[in-house]
């Protein structure tokens, strides 16, 4: 659901137009920033699930990155660090909004993931694996994940439209961003 995190930052940044862009569209994939580096030493990984192809068709295994214990350290860590890196210029609640960000990366994850996401670290403690496998209905997460990159496109591009003293440059972030929530669609619909 790549998109559909995507298209939580365009929402909230129509929301919150003083927060940056990039801050919320990083915030929205910081479990997956995570998840890079540890894919990367083997840690984490991604595992075919047989039969299935296309849109949704992988379990991921990220025990450190996605798990609920380490999606609400994130949040923390992401909201403190705005608070004082942005000293209140971006709102006095930013840190909060950034942190809600970030922790609504699990809670869609949640949504489509098959049972594949740990509560605690590493799968501590032994606890049941959650998700609640929209992705065993590829047409309802794709009709999900589209309404939310829908929704971030139409109403990040309304509040540019509507407040930027440069016309010209308001269309071409607007193109932009709906260029990268498109894109970002795509790949995921295609499995990519």
């Amino acid at each position: 659901m790549l998109a559909g995190h995507f298209g939580v930052a365009g929402i909230v940044k129509a929301w919150r137009p003083a927060l940056p862009m990039g801050v919320l569209l990083v915030a929205g994939q910081l479990p997956d920033i995570v998840f890079l580096p540890l894919a990367a030493a083997g840690i984490e990984g991604l595992v075919p699930v047989e039969g299935a192809s296309g849109y949704g068709s992988l379990l991921i295994d990220a025990a450190y990155s996605h798990a609920l214990v380490s999606n609400v350290l994130l949040a923390v860590a992401a909201g403190l660090l705005v608070q004082v890196l942005a000293r209140g210029r971006w709102g006095p609640d930013a840190g909060a909004v950034v942190g809600g960000v970030v922790f609504s990366h699990w809670l869609l994850d949640l949504l489509v993931h098959r049972p594949d996401i740990a509560v605690l670290p590493g799968g501590l403690g032994g606890l049941p694996m959650l998700g609640l496998g929209l992705w065993e209905t590829p047409l309802l997460a794709a009709l999900v994940e589209g309404a939310l990159v829908a929704a971030g496109v139409v109403l990040y591009a309304w509040r540019v439209l509507r407040g930027h003293p440069d016309r010209t440059r308001a269309v071409l972030y607007s193109a932009g961003v709906a260029a990268l929530l498109a894109g970002s669609f795509i790949s995921d619909l295609l499995g990519g």
